[in-house]
């Protein structure tokens, strides 16, 4: 099976190439080239419609997993439409080189296409209601995508793990240092453990291989749980060994950023375990295993780990 995914040098796209270079032919595709890459990569800007296609012609993927976004928030609200153009035009370009094909297409798209205010845990069935631009560009590219017959949607949360730099390396590596960072105690996310999602996804493209019934064509793929971005920040010191006085509570307002956040966007798993036979691990369970791996621990440190 021959898989292209787009955006491969992000935080999610390395693991995906990781995981799926066990199960089939991996195909990178990003905008510039990698400083180093696994297996096949092709330099594509998917703004080029003529050239998308041209790629996919020549790739023939059985499974395109549609990454590449620009996802800086604030950046997408300063500039909205160069937001359009990477997230909905990308996808527009990427759903018409497929129209005559028999290619399953796996779009990732974002908790913020929900404002926040449920009071509860989102599932596939609540009807999105973005407040930013970020989160309205990935709305509109998740209905080109479901225009698609054979488009799936994979909605992650806040994602944290190896490769680039991320909101959890951020807290451990100022910790570590001595130095303080702030962290909202006013958003809560589920934060999401890209290797934990990338194998979740592989188990829902072989689901997909093999034939079996979808339960939805919208599936949230989040660690079980969710907390506050300051508590995030508080367990990651902790597992660390670290001074909690590292971290210091804001409120979002506060920062007076461009783009609006959900306050909560904690999303629940209900249509991928009928299809895959099991849930994602909880949030902590994950975040506990990333840093063991990633951070060298000694003494009390290697004790909170455990």
């Amino acid at each position: 099976m021959t898989i292209l995914i787009t955006g491969s040098t992000g935080l999610l796209g390395q693991a995906l190439s990781r995981r799926f270079a066990q199960f089939g032919d991996v195909v990178g595709l990003s905008r510039h080239a990698p400083a180093s890459a696994a297996g096949r990569h092709v330099i594509c800007d998917l703004t080029d419609a003529r050239r998308t296609a041209q790629v996919i012609q020549t790739v023939r993927p059985e499974v395109l997993v549609h990454t590449q976004a620009q996802s800086d928030v604030d950046r997408c609200e300063l500039e909205p439409e160069e937001a359009r153009a990477q997230n909905v035009e990308t996808t527009a370009h990427v759903v018409e080189a497929l129209r005559t094909s028999a290619c399953w297409l796996v779009y990732v798209s974002t908790d913020y296409v929900f404002d926040g205010r449920k009071g509860a845990p989102y599932d596939e069935q609540d009807a999105p209601h973005p407040i930013s631009v970020y989160g309205r560009t990935k709305l509109e590219a998740e209905y080109r995508v479901l225009g698609y017959p054979r488009g799936l949607i994979v909605r992650p949360s806040t994602l944290f793990g190896p490769g680039r730099m991320n909101f959890c390396d951020r807290v451990a590596q100022a910790a570590l240092a001595g130095i303080t960072v702030e962290a909202f105690e006013d958003q809560a996310t589920s934060p999401s453990f890209t290797e934990d999602v990338a194998e979740t996804m592989h188990d829902l493209i072989v689901a997909l291989a093999k034939g079996r019934p979808l339960t939805s064509r919208i599936y949230h793929v989040a660690n079980t749980g969710g907390c506050t971005r300051l508590a995030f920040a508080r367990r990651v010191v902790e597992l660390l060994g670290c001074s909690p006085r590292c971290v210091r509570p804001v409120r979002m307002a506060a920062l007076k950023l461009p783009a609006r956040r959900p306050t909560s966007s904690i999303l629940t798993t209900v249509a991928l375990p009928p299809l895959i036979g099991r849930n994602l691990r909880s949030w902590e369970d994950a975040l506990r295993g990333y840093l063991r791996q990633r951070y060298p621990v000694q003494g009390h440190m290697a004790e909170s780990m455990r």
